[in-house]
């Protein structure tokens, strides 16, 4: 009897460890006034400013800026909506280890002209301070079906 008292203790300790673990990893959800304190910061950031002096903007949205690493090295990055991580869970591990995975709160801004330009703006957590913005063109037809 006290084995199996022992064998279950010890199961309940290894799983409060790992789900412990696992919260580690969660995603505080942005507040309302977070997400507006990015969206200003980004569109008067002044190499998005630039683009915005002439370009008429069609959407602004906050999302989720992905990188994987390798040590100090980026190997990859995604943006996810919003939504896909606003409870606070991590992305799926598969895709994105949480031991070489960061996470950055940002403002995607399209443009309508010049057409099809996206640039993203990723923020620091804990400052609220742009830490990196990238732009990307996205081309103006996509891939044809097949025949």
């Amino acid at each position: 009897m006290r084995k199996r008292l022992w064998l279950a203790a010890s199961l309940l300790v290894a799983i409060a460890l790992l789900m412990g673990g696992c919260a580690s990893t969660a995603i505080k959800p942005l507040t309302g006034s977070e997400k507006n304190t990015m969206v200003r910061v980004a569109l008067a950031h002044p190499e998005v400013a630039k683009w915005l002096e002439t370009a008429e903007v069609y959407g602004v949205e906050v999302g989720w800026s992905i990188v994987s690493w390798n040590n100090s090295e980026a190997t990859g990055w995604a943006r996810v909506a919003y939504e896909e991580i606003a409870d606070g869970s991590f992305p799926p591990a598969k895709l994105f280890p949480p031991e070489s995975t960061s996470i950055h709160p940002d403002v995607l801004i399209r443009l309508r002209n010049p057409p099809r330009m996206h640039i993203h703006i990723a923020f620091d957590r804990k400052t609220m301070e742009v830490v990196a913005v990238q732009f990307l063109e996205r081309p103006a037809t996509g891939p044809t079906p097949p025949k």
